[in-house]
């Protein structure tokens, strides 16, 4: 798939989640979501709530913000320049797509009294957990040798999904804002390989990743024309 129709594949899922939401005010979904965090709300115990406590807790837009940042700068520091700009765009364009979906549906939390924990902010609608949990499962998958990325994959399925689920447990999110989250982080996770795959930045990046061999290049070439 070339960089452009990875491009328009995460717009395409942009379009998704924005029709995701706008589906999730509508007074039948809300009712049925409601229903189904009351229903969540039943299994309720300590051990499962220390659980999705700390999954949400290892999830929170601080630790984002966090890898966003030190990732990527060690990543360059080992000159891994394109691992470096994937995680970077991968982890803020998560964020970012949570962000503005945010600010554009306006969808209220579940009532007051389903909550086990206070929110955030006041909008629903998209799982901001959910997006960073999916776009740290993925960015591990991409940084992972071939050897442990079936055991990478697995491990970050389970802490996305358990992320999204301890988001309902704790009463603070409805299913459509879990799985809103997730679309978030995929449509970040294409529209940064569709970016890394534009030729421009494939020059640029494999530039920087061999930069001997381009010195040597420009060595020879000065000698040349010196020599002529």
């Amino acid at each position: 798939m070339s960089g452009y129709r990875k491009i328009l594949g995460s717009l395409l899922l942009m379009a998704v989640l924005a029709a995701v939401g706008l589906a999730a005010k509508t007074p039948q979904v809300t009712r049925a979501d409601v229903a189904l965090n009351e229903d969540v709300a039943g299994i309720r115990n300590g051990g499962l709530t220390v659980l999705a406590k700390a999954a949400t807790a290892a999830a929170s837009s601080t630790v984002g913000v966090a890898l966003a940042l030190l990732i990527p700068v060690l990543l360059w520091l080992v000159r891994r320049y394109q691992q470096a700009v994937r995680t970077l765009l991968l982890l803020g364009g998560a964020m970012a797509v949570t962000f503005a979906a945010k600010l554009s549906i306006h969808e209220h939390r579940p009532p007051k009294r389903l909550w086990l924990i206070p929110p955030d902010n006041p909008h629903s609608f998209p799982s901001g957990h959910t997006a960073i949990a999916t776009a740290v499962a993925m960015t591990a998958f991409f940084l992972a040798g071939r050897r442990w990325r079936p055991l990478v994959l697995v491990l970050g399925a389970v802490f996305a999904a358990g992320t999204g689920f301890a988001r309902i447990y704790l009463g603070v999110h409805y299913l459509p804002d879990v799985i809103a989250g997730a679309l978030a982080a995929a449509s970040a996770g294409l529209m940064t390989a569709g970016l890394l795959s534009l030729p421009p930045v494939r020059t640029r990046l494999d530039a920087l990743q061999r930069p001997g061999r381009h010195r040597r290049t420009r060595t020879g070439a000065s000698r040349t024309r010196t020599g002529t």
